[in-house]
């Protein structure tokens, strides 16, 4: 299959937003192919493999223990599996208690077994580390 249907992108979605809200980097990681691309241009890293994105996922919920992503949209691909997923980010800090916001999106594309082969995340850093106060 070449498309997304609307159910299958809601079902992607809810399991992707289940995943990182449970702060699960196994199951987070487990919906990455082996070949996956992670770009996070923010970061301005890019990186390999459901390792990358493991590693991330657990380092994300030491930093903020209590985070949570909540969807804000949905977007599919009409001729190809792929997905943009608008959603807003909270999470207290754990080294200044310090609680921030913001919103970004995940642009993923899939392969034919469902597994994601290319993830983006889009977000702007500086705004996150104004609310830090590192800027």
């Amino acid at each position: 299959m070449t498309t997304f249907t609307i159910d299958e992108a809601e079902a992607f979605s809810a399991q992707w937003e289940k995943a990182w809200n449970g702060h699960d980097a196994d199951a987070v990681a487990a919906m990455c192919a082996a070949d996956l691309v992670y770009d996070e241009p923010a970061l301005g890293e890019t990186e390999h493999g459901p390792d990358s994105i493991r590693g991330f996922v657990t380092r994300m919920a030491r930093a903020y223990p209590d985070y949570s992503f909540t969807r804000m949209g949905l977007y599919t691909e009409v001729s190809r599996r792929a997905v943009l997923v608008a959603w807003r980010f909270t999470g207290t800090f754990a080294k200044t208690g310090k609680v921030v916001e913001f919103h970004g999106d995940d642009r993923l594309e899939l392969g034919a077994d469902g597994l994601i082969q290319a993830y983006r995340c889009l977000y702007d850093n500086k705004f996150v580390l104004s609310q830090l106060g590192e800027r």
